[in-house]
């Protein structure tokens, strides 16, 4: 065995034989606590996946670097939409991102608020700043649950955390139903659990106007298992309580 084998060998089982800790915590701050190894963060929440549905198409017709700027944009737009909610946001993959929202059913309208926000922003407010990048397709879909995040970097930066969590898978799937111009799409547990105020809007029919449900139900497969979620294409812009 050569000597980096011998290295590699040894830390592996280091990790095996270790008993994982972790932090049970809403603060994302207590990451910092966590060492780079067999630790990690625990913590319940809801989740928005936001992803970018057609990255390989930017990158044939528009580059590499407007494909990098697409996604820079987005992070920045989570970003500034999470410091008013007190969640964060996660770089969980080239493709996507998640913007955790810290605790328990309270969470549910904040992160339902932020990504019709998300999605008014990014459709609507902001896209003089995205009409450079051709074709820009995205969408989100939302569940809650319990996470689980170790370090992969031995930085702090709470973008670098790496994720676990079903909640996160369901919030993926969820996300693959949805398209333009139905961007949101939650989970049954939380469209039930939504009041009026985000399930109800005021819409003219015929001329006359009527209160509607904003919420399309679909019916999709998840672990082989039929399941029902609720999308729609209403949005709530930056000034909008």
């Amino acid at each position: 065995m050569t000597d980096w084998e011998k290295e590699l060998s040894e830390q592996l089982t280091k990790y095996a034989e270790a008993e994982f800790d972790y932090i049970d915590t809403k603060d994302i701050a207590r990451a910092d606590d966590i060492d780079y190894g067999c630790s990690g963060v625990y913590m319940e929440g809801t989740i928005i996946y936001l992803e970018i549905k057609n990255l390989p198409y930017i990158l044939k017709e528009s580059g590499r670097r407007k494909a990098a700027q697409a996604y820079t944009m987005m992070h920045a737009i989570a970003t500034s939409i999470a410091q008013k909610t007190g969640a964060f946001v996660n770089c969980f993959s080239p493709n996507a991102l998640l913007v955790v929202f810290p605790g328990k059913e309270e969470t549910y309208s904040a992160a339902v608020k932020s990504a019709m926000r998300l999605s008014h922003a990014l459709s609507e407010s902001f896209k003089q700043q995205f009409a450079g990048i051709k074709g820009l397709e995205f969408s989100m879909g939302l569940d809650h649950g319990h996470i689980m995040g170790t370090k992969n970097l031995s930085d702090t930066g709470y973008d670098h955390i790496t994720w676990f969590g079903s909640c996160i898978y369901k919030a993926m799937r969820i996300c693959k139903e949805c398209a333009r111009p139905f961007y949101v799409g939650i989970s049954g547990s939380i469209y039930h659990n939504l009041d009026d105020s985000l399930r109800i809007a005021e819409r003219r029919i015929i001329g006359i106007k009527k209160k509607v449900d904003v919420w399309t139900k679909v019916t999709y497969q998840y672990e082989n298992v039929k399941k029902h979620l609720y999308q729609t294409n209403h949005r709530i812009s930056f000034d909008e309580e």
